[in-house]
């Protein structure tokens, strides 16, 4: 997707200029602009990207010039969307009414978008035509999406943007954003209902189902939807990755033809070792994977994991040649490379950065959730590149850590 690209690289700059951007204009160059311009617009032609845009119903202030949106973007000569644009060091809020007014006397508009560089809070007329709501159906972060945010995004840039869609998409992307939640809350947490009713549909047990008899099977049944997840995210992950190669047919007397390529001993979870390799951590090494794809380095050596009853590891090649090291499991979860603190401190803006425990690596750096692992990325690349060196240099003889010294960052 094009578009990712585009989103990627910008999320890059924006990481680097929003620390030495202060006040709304400085925003609007350095931040918003070129925001505007991944998606598509020309931000240098003004009948296309209209600065400073007032309508014939503005109102003169008082005090001053009459009220005015920062941006109106057009297509075929007619105003689609409003943004309203604040400076990087504050919240992108409603204030003061203006964007609504414009919003609901422009009825070619259907999306209005208020924003600090950074999040982008996009609004449309979901509750009542032409009147803008108060609440945004969508929000995109620069520095924080997936791959699905960005598709998301995709139907405001300026080749797929349908006006008459726009109620639609809205529609669909808060429906589907709380059925997803919803979803997702429920193979976390099976509820005592949906496991009653799972247990009724399959025919489990017999007699009455009790609400002591329920409690008994929940573990059972969250476990079971751990399992089910697990299997179908690893068969994505070998399917992306290890499809086999056509070979293209030879003239003359061919050797036997290959085996069929095996996915990496490395990269394959453990089993009856008590070690359960979770569909979030499998998530994360996709993300990981995306990430280091990306590396500057030539010949990109192939990222693989290992799991570990306490750490899930991303390596090289080997367990030896590790790059970064996940503990999901304790109270707080937490990404561990081999960077020394003063080094990875400045790639993580915003985030709790500590050194790690003795043996284990150099920086702990605290996240919330796999959301924060796309805007780890610097940190991501430099850990991999550096250890990718590491590799050149030495052969990657680095002595692994045993599992016992990481216990501590489980708790």
């Amino acid at each position: 997707m094009a578009l990712l690209d585009n989103i990627r690289r910008l999320s890059e700059n924006v990481r680097r200029r929003q620390p030495h951007t202060r006040g709304e204009q400085a925003t609007k160059n350095a931040l918003i602009l070129p925001f505007l311009d991944a998606l598509g617009y020309d931000i240098f032609d003004p009948t296309e990207v209209h600065p400073e845009y007032i309508a014939d119903f503005a109102k003169k202030r008082p005090s001053g010039p009459s009220e005015k949106v920062d941006y109106a973007i057009y297509l075929n000569g007619m105003p689609i969307m409003f943004f309203e644009c604040k400076s990087a060091d504050t919240e992108p809020n409603l204030h003061n009414g203006q964007l609504q007014r414009y919003f609901n006397a422009t009825p070619s508009v259907k999306v209005a978008v208020v924003t600090n560089g950074v999040r982008y809070l996009f609004f449309t007329d979901l509750e009542e035509p032409n009147i803008m709501d108060g609440k945004a159906f969508f929000e995109f972060d620069v520095l924080a999406f997936s791959e699905r945010d960005v598709e998301t995004l995709e139907a405001f840039s300026k080749a797929f943007f349908d006006a008459a869609l726009v109620r639609h998409r809205a529609e669909d992307i808060i429906y589907t954003g709380k059925v997803t939640s919803y979803v997702n809350e429920l193979l976390r947490n099976p509820s005592e209902s949906f496991t009653r009713f799972l247990l009724s549909e399959i025919n489990i047990t017999t007699g009455k189902l009790t609400a002591k008899r329920v409690e008994k099977f929940v573990p059972i049944v969250k476990k079971a939807i751990q399992s089910t997840l697990l299997e179908m995210a690893t068969r994505s992950i070998k399917q992306e990755t290890y499809e086999p190669v056509q070979q293209a047919p030879i003239a003359a007397v061919a050797a036997p033809p290959p085996a069929p390529p095996r996915p990496p001993a490395e990269s394959q979870p453990e089993i009856n070792k008590g070690i359960v390799t979770t569909a979030e951590e499998l998530e994360a090494y996709e993300i990981i994977q995306r990430i280091c794809a990306d590396s500057a380095v030539k010949d990109k050596p192939q990222v693989q994991y290992l799991d570990s009853v306490n750490y899930f590891g991303l390596n090289i090649g080997n367990r030896k040649k590790w790059f970064m090291r996940l503990f999901f499991d304790g109270r707080r979860k937490a990404v561990v490379t081999r960077l020394a603190v003063e080094r990875a401190s400045p790639l993580v803006p915003g985030f709790e950065i500590e050194p790690a425990p003795e043996n284990v690596g150099k920086s702990r750096v605290y996240i919330a959730g796999l959301k924060d692992i796309e805007r780890l990325r610097p940190l991501v690349l430099l850990a991999y590149e550096e250890e990718v060196r590491r590799a050149e240099a030495s052969g990657g003889d680095d002595d692994d850590v045993p599992a016992p010294a990481a216990e501590a960052l489980r708790h």
